[in-house]
């Protein structure tokens, strides 16, 4: 993986770029465009992906993947043969965002000059989304298990199946309910009800891929979105959480195991549809015994 330091001049402010180095790249009509799409939006995903997509129209860019805080958001194509790019979004002299460019080929001198330029055009954007993702975390996350939330998982849902409508990339939903939980609250107390329920969440999160999301509904209902993935790589990875919370010691201790119903997602399906099938295979699961996964 290639390393490149951020092209900032740290003898004067962080707001102030050279940009002479890159007369040879973009014209300005083309940085005009750029910018008007990029200042169309203040939304982190929204505004990642129209800038995912820019590169792959300009520069046939197969795969970005943004790294902020302990986060990740991945669009494209991954695989051994990429090449990778990395170039750094920089505040005040620390690194806010890591962004990784992966290309099937070697980029040419002309191509990685316009990457570069591309790059520092979106660093401004980038940072104020990024501001405003962190204060929509604090609403959208579960104050216990620090999950997303529903309103979080609406908003989530909601831009998968607009990028799985327009990139025909369908994605994948689990619905999730602990069996036996009531028990430990009953008998236990809420103290030890909510240590399983976060013993759970590591569980849950450990399982997934780096681009999958989870949310905590409430109580012990939870639910997973897979991006860009198949009916197979669904059911792989719920049998990896159902298998994975048997053997943790404190759901063991208290014979909490998983239900967890699956599907993947139709070319016209609403959020509502979406979750109906799904839920509707969690129930079929329960009714078949619990610690049981059903496909709708």
């Amino acid at each position: 993986m290639e390393q490149l330091n951020p092209i900032y001049d740290e003898g004067i402010s962080d707001n102030f770029f050279n940009l002479e180095q890159f007369n040879q790249g973009m014209s300005h009509t083309e940085i005009n465009q750029l910018m008007h799409k990029l200042l169309s939006t203040i939304d982190l995903p929204r505004l990642t992906d129209i800038f995912f997509q820019q590169l792959t129209t300009r520069l046939q860019l197969k795969s970005l993947k943004l790294q902020f805080d302990d986060q990740a958001l991945v669009l494209g194509e991954w695989h051994e043969q990429i090449k990778l790019k990395t170039l750094s979004c920089v505040r005040n002299g620390q690194v806010v965002a890591s962004l990784h460019y992966g290309f099937s080929r070697t980029l040419s001198a002309k191509d990685w000059q316009i990457l570069q330029q591309m790059h520092l055009y979106f660093a401004n954007p980038l940072k104020n989304a990024l501001e405003h993702h962190q204060i929509k975390q604090f609403a959208m996350r579960d104050y216990l298990t620090s999950l997303g939330n529903r309103a979080s998982y609406t908003e989530s849902v909601s831009r998968l199946l607009s990028h799985a409508q327009r990139h025909s990339s369908p994605f994948g939903l689990l619905v999730l309910d602990l069996d036996n939980f009531k028990q430990v609250n009953d008998k236990c107390g809420h103290h030890e009800g909510d240590k399983v329920l976060i013993a759970f969440t590591q569980t849950l999160t450990h399982c997934m891929r780096e681009s999958d999301f989870a949310f905590r509904f409430g109580g012990d209902e939870f639910c997973c979105l897979l991006p860009d993935t198949s009916t197979d790589t669904i059911i792989q990875i719920a049998q990896r959480i159902s298998s994975v919370v048997a053997a943790d010691p404190l759901l063991k201790q208290h014979q909490v195991t998983c239900s967890i119903g699956t599907t993947l997602s139709k070319l016209h399906d609403s959020s509502l549809s979406l979750f109906y099938r799904a839920d509707t295979a969690l129930y079929q699961a329960k009714k078949n015994g619990r610690n049981c996964i059903y496909t709708g």
